[in-house]
C-alpha cells in the first residue's frame, strides 16, 4: 500500500490548457485509520519553503495559521557534519522521525537534497554574480553528490542517503539524483569572447553539455534502482559492492605480479582461471511507509528529456515526479524555451502521479505552468519578498479589478518613505494575521524596518504566505469554472511581468544594515583575548577602550579641571 494518495478532481477542460485540480493526502500504512491523515494539499498547490527546517520568521502557531498543507525541507540546510554517522548514537530512538524533530507532525514532510528555490529565480535565468550557490558546488560523481551545506561542501553518497532516509523517514523523500547545479559560467570566466562564439558556432560546447546530461540520467536512473530495492528490503548495493570487490582483486593481483617481477624477474603465467567474485546479499530494513518522488531530467535537450520522463515512469515504485528547470550552461535560454522543456516533460509522465517543479516563484509563471499540467510548487516568493521589505498586493480571479488593487502595483516596498504615516493595513480586504482588525498599519511596519525589529519580517511574511494561498485558491477555483485562461490574461493585463531582481537592496535597508554593521565592529574587541566577560583588561595590565568610552575619561578630566579652578580662586 502506498503511502500517499492523490486524486485528481474533475473540472471544465478549456482549449490548449492540461490545468487540473486535485488534492495529495498521506496515509501511513501502518496506521490506515483517519486519525493517521495529515493536513492535505489541495493542488495546484505548495509546500511551504523553509530554511533548517523552520519556515522563516513564522513561529510554530503562526505557520499553522496558514493554509498550507506541507513543508519542503532541505537536507544540504539541515544535515550534520557528523551525520548520518551520529543517527544512532544521538536520536532517541528509530521510532523518532525528523517530523518529531521539527515539530511538524501534522503537515506533511517533503525531504530534498538540495534548497533548489536558490539556483532558479522563476522562468528567468540567472547570471553568475545573482546565483553564488552554483559557484562553489563541485560536480557530482558514480559515488556521491556534493552538497552545499553551512560549514562547506560534503559529498553524500547513497549509503548515506539510504541512513537518512530510514533515520529521517519524512513523508515523502526525494530520490538521490545526479543534478547538474554547476555553473559553466566559471569555466568561462577563463575564455576569451572569440573562445565563447566559436563553440556556439561549431556546436562544440553543445555536444558536451548533452554529453553530460545524458550521463546525469543514466546516474540517476542508477540510482533510482538502487534505492527502489532498498525501499523493499532488498539489498540495491550488491552489485556496487562485486564492482568494488573486483577492483581490489585486480589491484592485489598487480601488486603479486610486479612484486614476483622484481624477485625472480618472472612474468605471470598467462591463461590464468579467473575465480568469480561472489558477494552475499544483505538483508536491509524496508522503508514502504515513505513515499517516493523522482527527479526528471534533460536540460535543454528534447530526447534526453523525453528519455529521462519516459524511464522514471517504467518505475513503479515511485510515486510523484519533480521536474527540473536545470541550470542550463549556456544561460540564454528565454522563458518561451524553458516553459517549451517543461512540457515536453509533463507531456511525457503519467497523469495520475503528482508533478512538482522549483523555482516557478512569481504568480503569473505559476500560472503558466499551471496550465501545463504541474500540481506542486514551493513558497518561496512570498519569502523572497519578505526579504525584500515588500507586501503583496495582487490578486486574482473576479475580484482582481477592485479599488484597491487597481494601481497596478503586484506588491509594495515598506521600506518606502511615502509608507511612514499611512495609518492603514497593508491590504484593507486581507483576512491575515498583520492586516486582520487593522491592528497593523503600514507606517508601523516601515517603522519596523527601519529600527530593525524582528517583528517587522514576522508581519510580512504572514501577509506575503497569506496573500500567495489565497492565490492558488482562486487559481483552483478558475480551473474548475473554466475561465483559467481568461483570469491569467486579467491579471498579465493588470499587473505586467515580475521586474528582473538585480540584488539590489532599498536605500534605507543599506543604511539600516551599514549602521547595524558599525555597531557590532565597535561593541566587539580587536584583540578578543584581552578583554574579558565585563569589558575589564587581562593580565597584561591592559585594558581594552572601546572607541566612544573616550567621553567618559574626558569627562573625569573635566570634573578634576573645574574642582582644581575651584580650590584655587577660593583658598
Amino acid at each position: 500500500m502506498s503511502p500517499i494518495k492523490f486524486e485528481i478532481h474533475s473540472s471544465i477542460r478549456e482549449p490548449n490548457s492540461n490545468a487540473r485540480t486535485g488534492t495529495l493526502s498521506i496515509v501511513k500504512a501502518s496506521q490506515p485509520d483517519q486519525d493517521a491523515v495529515k493536513r492535505v494539499i489541495e493542488t495546484p498547490g505548495c509546500f511551504m519553503f523553509s530554511i533548517k527546517g523552520s519556515v522563516p520568521h513564522l513561529t510554530p502557531d503562526n505557520m499553522r495559521l496558514q493554509d498550507f498543507g506541507g513543508v519542503n525541507v532541505s537536507l544540504e540546510q539541515l544535515l550534520q557534519m557528523d551525520q548520518p554517522a551520529s543517527f544512532a548514537s544521538k536520536w532517541p530512538s528509530k521510532s523518532f522521525t525528523l517530523a518529531d524533530y521539527l515539530y511538524l507532525k501534522d503537515l506533511i514532510l517533503l525531504c530534498d537534497m538540495r534548497d533548489y528555490s536558490s539556483l532558479s529565480s522563476s522562468l528567468t535565468p540567472k547570471t553568475s554574480q545573482q546565483d553564488p550557490h552554483t559557484q562553489r558546488i563541485s560536480p557530482n560523481t558514480d559515488r556521491h553528490v556534493n552538497l552545499s551545506t553551512l560549514r562547506g561542501a560534503r559529498p553524500l553518497t547513497l549509503d548515506d542517503y539510504l541512513s537518512v532516509v530510514r533515520q529521517f523517514r519524512p513523508d515523502i523523500m526525494v530520490a538521490l539524483a545526479d543534478n547538474i547545479v554547476e555553473s559553466s559560467s566559471r569555466n568561462n570566466e577563463s575564455k576569451t569572447e572569440v573562445d565563447v562564439k566559436k563553440e556556439k558556432n561549431d556546436g562544440s560546447r553543445g555536444k558536451a553539455d548533452e554529453k553530460r546530461i545524458r550521463k546525469s540520467i543514466d546516474r540517476t536512473l542508477k540510482w533510482l534502482d538502487q534505492i527502489l530495492l532498498e525501499r523493499q528490503g532488498r539489498d540495491g548495493r550488491i552489485e556496487d559492492r562485486r564492482i568494488e570487490e573486483e577492483k581490489k582483486r585486480k589491484k592485489e593481483k598487480e601488486k603479486i605480479r610486479q612484486a614476483r617481477k622484481q624477485e625472480h624477474g618472472q612474468q605471470e603465467q598467462q591463461g590464468e582461471e579467473e575465480v568469480p567474485v561472489e558477494i552475499p546479499e544483505i538483508e536491509t530494513e524496508p522503508w514502504e511507509d515513505v513515499a517516493l518522488f523522482a527527479h526528471v531530467q534533460g536540460g535543454q535537450f528534447e530526447e534526453e528529456r523525453i528519455r529521462s520522463a519516459e524511464e522514471t515512469s517504467k518505475r513503479e515504485g515511485v510515486n510523484g515526479f519533480i521536474i527540473d528547470l536545470g541550470v542550463y550552461s549556456n544561460g540564454d535560454n528565454s522563458k518561451e524555451e524553458r516553459l517549451a522543456h517543461l512540457k515536453t516533460s509533463v507531456d511525457h509522465l503519467p497523469a495520475q502521479k503528482p508533478r512538482m517543479v522549483y523555482g516557478i516563484q512569481t504568480p503569473e509563471d505559476v500560472l503558466k505552468v499551471v496550465a501545463l499540467g504541474v500540481d506542486l510548487f514551493d513558497t518561496s516568493y512570498p519569502f523572497i519578498l519578505t526579504e525584500e521589505g515588500k507586501a503583496s498586493m495582487y490578486s486574482f480571479g473576479p475580484n482582481s479589478t477592485s479599488d484597491e488593487t487597481n494601481n497596478n502595483n503586484r506588491w509594495i516596498n515598506l521600506w518606502d518613505d511615502e509608507h511612514g504615516d499611512k495609518f492603514v493595513p497593508i491590504l484593507e480586504s486581507c483576512e491575515c494575521y498583520s492586516c486582520k482588525g487593522g491592528k497593523h498599519t503600514r507606517a508601523y511596519i516601515n517603522h519596523l524596518l527601519k529600527t530593525h525589529e524582528m517583528l517587522a519580517t514576522v508581519l510580512l511574511m504572514s501577509h506575503n504566505l497569506y496573500q500567495y494561498s489565497k492565490f492558488f485558491s482562486a487559481v483552483r477555483e478558475a480551473i474548475k469554472t473554466g475561465t483559467l485562461d481568461q483570469y491569467t490574461q486579467d491579471f498579465e493585463r493588470q499587473f505586467g511581468v515580475e521586474p528582473v531582481r538585480t540584488g539590489e537592496k532599498h536605500k534605507a535597508q543599506i543604511v539600516v544594515e551599514e549602521a547595524l554593521t558599525k555597531r557590532n565592529q565597535r561593541l566587539e574587541p580587536t584583540e578578543p583575548a584581552v578583554v574579558d566577560a565585563i569589558g575589564s583588561g587581562d593580565g597584561d595590565g591592559q585594558s581594552f577602550k572601546r572607541p566612544d568610552d573616550d567621553g567618559g575619561e574626558n569627562e573625569k578630566e573635566k570634573k578634576k579641571q573645574k574642582k582644581d579652578s575651584s580650590e584655587q580662586s577660593n583658598p
